[in-house]
């Protein structure tokens, strides 16, 4: 293989990883020193709490915190991708910072096969 040829497989892989971001999962504490470029992505636009926007695989995804505090503190990254369902926005996850919850505990059954 020639260098135009691994360039032009390197752009199709961008596009391809474009299409469907991995929605990576960090603890929230990692958020406001988060080392972007070791998930490839680029920092463009930040407040007094950190990065709001950012360029991966050129696309822009953009900092998003929910309302509701059943689901616990959490901030992501995501862009809009087309209408769905109702004829509402769906929205594609680059990377959610959130605290894992708990482990449950393993079921006597599943513990006795354990053995």
């Amino acid at each position: 293989m020639n260098d135009d040829t691994l360039k032009e497989l390197l752009i199709v892989l961008k596009v391809l990883a474009g299409s469907n971001p991995p929605n990576w999962q960090r603890p929230l504490k990692n958020y406001k020193d988060f080392d972007w470029s070791k998930i490839g992505a680029t920092p463009i636009s930040q407040d007094a709490h950190g990065v709001t926007k950012v360029v991966w695989c050129g696309h822009v995804y953009t900092r998003r915190s929910g309302e509701n505090r059943k689901f616990g503190a959490a901030i992501w990254f995501s862009r809009a991708n087309g209408k769905g369902e109702g004829d509402e926005t769906s929205y594609l996850k680059l990377i959610t910072f959130k605290d894992s919850a708990d482990a449950e505990s393993l079921p006597d059954y599943v513990v006795r096969s354990l053995r």
